[in-house]
């Protein structure tokens, strides 16, 4: 009795983190069919990274490995790459730099398959043997330690992240107001649970992996159902950073009026309606670094690129919303440039007062 209890709770965990781990791949596909820039496909292979982790984690912690011992460490390589690229994609996220990856980013990865080579050679019944002495036996000694560094590849590059641009730049009272709470406890968790599994792996505590292990799934569906949630944060982070990076001008040599004039012309051409517009983008159209129409926007409105562009964005809206003909909530976020009903239900609040169904049915009644 005692046995099939114990098997229950085995197959319990694995379920739990198997789920985790069919979620993430589930999630990296439907990313790159609705999404193909390079940001978007830098974020799918993370979640694909994220999803062969627990994978590996479901077979390692139940035992199950047993029955798939060849599956136990194929996710290293590719977590190595993804702690590689999401520094680029913070970047690309916070500092909307583009995304140009160097090849050293591939080296930990590469390093990793040179040390796995010898364990994919060996049989079933090897490899068994190998995870069952795991903590003897030299070559177990590496394989762990490959464990930890893939752990710890992560927490520096996030790290080197923080410390070049986001405690130089980044007010604490950000973190702490209402719009940002969700991405707070989002944040504490991942750094909770790269902790946990750190120390579990450094001084071989199996509770503690295993605790790592069991917190991903949770986070990878806690921040699935509030994304929305933290749009407004970062486009908060993101403001403040570049605020602060601005103290020294950029555009002393820089026409104002000719960058008024070109963007203008390019509003009135409703540029602002392409979803896939970033300032990047938008900078290459008007003829200056991005830097530099970022330090533009902050010096003559007082607020970031986004703001701007939602700003003719939600006016384009409001001119749909009072055609005689109606078309859908949906319809109209797509044909001013927002690529989510939702994250245009927020904008739409934010700067008119109401939500874009409210608008429609006020106008109507104000009608003669």
């Amino acid at each position: 009795m005692e046995t099939e209890s114990i098997s229950l709770v085995l197959l319990l965990e694995f379920l739990w983190m198997g789920s985790g781990a069919i979620f993430c791949l589930i999630w990296a596909l439907s990313n790159i069919v609705k999404n193909r820039k390079k940001s978007d496909l830098l974020w799918s292979f993370i979640l694909f990274s994220t999803g062969l982790w627990l994978l590996t984690g479901a077979f390692m912690f139940t035992g199950f490995y047993y029955q798939l011992p060849s599956i136990v460490f194929i996710h290293i390589p590719f977590v190595f790459l993804s702690a590689s690229f999401l520094y680029h994609y913070l970047e690309n996220l916070f500092l909307e730099k583009k995304i140009n990856l160097h090849w050293f980013s591939f080296f930990p990865s590469l390093f990793s398959i040179i040390f796995l080579v010898p364990y994919y050679l060996k049989s079933d019944v090897e490899k068994i043997n190998i995870l069952d002495t795991i903590t003897s036996t030299e070559y177990g000694s590496i394989l762990t330690g490959l464990n930890l560094g893939i752990k710890l590849s992560i927490l520096i590059s996030v790290g080197i992240f923080l410390i070049r641009e986001w405690i130089p730049n980044v007010r604490l009272s950000v973190f702490f107001t209402k719009r940002a709470i969700y991405s707070l406890v989002f944040i504490l968790l991942i750094w909770i649970d790269l902790l946990v599994g750190s120390i579990g792996f450094s001084f071989q505590i199996p509770f503690f992996r295993k605790l790592s292990a069991y917190l991903l799934p949770i986070l990878m569906y806690f921040y699935f159902f509030t994304r929305e949630l933290w749009e407004p944060f970062v486009s908060d982070v993101r403001d403040t950073i570049q605020k602060n990076k601005y103290e020294k001008s950029k555009l002393v040599s820089v026409p104002l009026e000719v960058i008024d004039q070109k963007l203008f012309e390019l509003m009135l051409e409703k540029v602002f309606c392409d979803e896939d517009l970033s300032l990047a983008k938008l900078a290459d159209l008007v003829g200056v670094k991005s830097g530099q129409l970022s330090e533009y926007f902050h010096k003559r409105y007082g607020f970031g690129f986004y703001n701007y562009i939602n700003q003719y964005r939600i006016e384009e809206a409001k001119r749909y919303l009072l055609e005689p003909k109606e078309r859908t909530i949906l319809s109209i976020a797509d044909a001013v440039g927002f690529n989510s009903k939702s994250t245009f239900n927020r904008v739409f609040l934010e700067k008119v007062g109401v939500t874009p169904t409210d608008f429609r049915k006020q106008s109507k009644l104000s009608e003669p």
